[in-house]
């Protein structure tokens, strides 16, 4: 079957002629492409003059026939891993899938869900040296202004849950030793760089991602259809005594909840609160052992349970997270990195902030008090640091209630709501996550058939 040309628009500043040899010559005898170079619209801000110029490019060269179109930057250099046949065949798979872009390649990402065996989604991206725009977005980039301090690839990512990009990459970036758009890639060495890291984090991430779905495949049946009514799961509440408000309110929250056996922990008293935080989970940790403890909820006296919790959802979800390995689960962040969804609930994160809800496990507990410490320690980062296995549940069981200040963080009480604001945050930013993630998971279960 002889497939047409496709549509590539390559933009280019008139005087980086430097930059328009590197495009002939990357283009050269790829008849697959039908190659247009067109000027970009120079501006100060150069981020501005790529929007400005994708959007032209939309308006006045896609043709009403065309189901898509590539856009490329003039530092394009395709890899070895490019064959049109590959490049052909992510096409026809992304457009099945519904996306909006597919990526040739990119500097950075966030959020990973294994769509094929060489598509990948991404929550955010930074990288527009090859991409793939479907028509059904045409409409959406063109009717959609770039503001200060937005930047353009950031931008694209804010507009559509549905950014896949290929890997291996077929496209890097050509190191010029300068940047019309980015002026961080001014530095010599820094974009092979991050091609190069972002490369091992695919590696990893999908390593990661197969490890726990076979840990999954092997579970025992019994974890879905337990009698959750004989367990109980040992709650250690960290509570300065002076703090009643606090105490009352953490009281309430338990009131009623049979499945908690409630400790309240003595707060370790420090001048630097967030010291005395990590004092009072070694504190508890210790007892915890002593009790011989399987595992343990530690929770801060902030606590607030959402509408989301219930008695069987906690404890299939612990019950099945000590099954998968996992040293911690958390209740409820107000801030994560690096997501990977693991199952329609629970997201492995290479961090996570907030410790008002942590379950920890017996097999972490020698190791967090193994781990030297300071009073910089701060424990919500330690606690992500010192282990890979941890996880996140979502919707979340516990958000922290706004008391309008902290005995940890004083940047709570410089701005009153900025707990809220994290919280509703992370939620909207994990809801996109999971929507992406049984969107995807769906048509993982399907056999789509593509012509080449």
């Amino acid at each position: 079957m002889t497939l047409s040309p496709i549509p590539v628009y390559v933009i280019n500043l008139e005087k980086r002629t430097d930059r328009k040899d590197n495009i002939l010559k990357e283009f050269h005898g790829k008849n697959e492409f039908s190659l247009s170079i067109v000027t970009a619209f120079e501006h100060k801000q150069g981020t501005k003059g790529l929007w400005k110029t994708i959007q032209h490019i939309i308006s006045h060269y896609a043709k009403k026939d065309d189901e898509y179109i590539i856009i490329c930057e003039d530092d394009i250099q395709f890899s070895t891993h490019y064959t049109p046949k590959y490049l052909h065949h992510c096409i026809q798979e992304a457009k099945a899938k519904g996306a909006d872009l597919l990526l040739g390649g990119v500097s950075w990402y966030n959020g990973h869900i294994s769509v094929t065996s060489n598509l990948y989604w991404a929550e955010q991206f930074t990288g527009l040296h090859f991409t793939v725009i479907f028509r059904k977005f045409f409409n959406v980039i063109l009717n959609t202004s770039l503001h200060d301090p937005e930047v353009a690839d950031y931008k694209i990512a804010s507009l559509s849950n549905d950014v896949l990009f290929m890997y291996p990459f077929i496209a890097t970036q050509r190191e010029f030793g300068y940047s019309d758009v980015t002026s961080l890639n001014n530095e010599p060495g820094r974009v092979e760089q991050l091609f190069n890291l972002v490369e091992e984090r695919v590696h990893k991430l999908e390593r990661l991602s197969k490890i726990y779905q076979h840990a999954i495949s092997t579970r025992p049946p019994s974890y879905t259809n337990l009698e959750y009514d004989s367990l109980c799961i040992p709650t250690y509440v960290i509570n300065l005594p002076e703090r009643t408000d606090r105490l009352m309110h953490i009281k309430s929250e338990f009131e009623g909840r049979k499945e908690f056996n409630v400790t309240v922990i003595e707060a370790c008293k420090h001048h630097i609160g967030a010291f005395g935080l990590w004092l009072s989970i070694r504190k508890i940790v210790g007892i915890a052992m002593e009790n011989n403890d399987d595992v343990i909820l530690i929770c801060e006296d902030d606590h607030q349970f959402t509408n989301s919790y219930s008695k069987e959802y906690l404890l299939q979800n612990i019950l099945e997270a000590h099954h998968d390995g996992i040293d911690y689960l958390s209740g409820g962040t107000g801030r994560f990195d690096c997501v990977v969804p693991i199952t329609s609930n629970r997201y492995w994160v290479s961090h996570c902030l907030s410790t008002q809800f942590i379950i920890l496990y017996k097999k972490f507990f020698t190791k967090i008090l193994n781990e030297p410490y300071d009073e910089s320690t701060i424990s919500d980062l330690l606690l992500s640091s010192i282990t890979s296995q941890k996880m996140l549940l979502y919707p979340f069981v516990s958000i922290q209630k706004n008391f309008g200040y902290s005995d940890i963080t004083p940047a709570h009480n410089e701005d009153k709501e900025l707990i809220t604001r994290l919280f509703s945050e992370s939620m909207n930013r994990l809801q996109h996550i999971q929507q992406a993630h049984q969107k995807y998971a769906s048509f993982r279960t399907q056999q789509i058939s593509i012509a080449y």
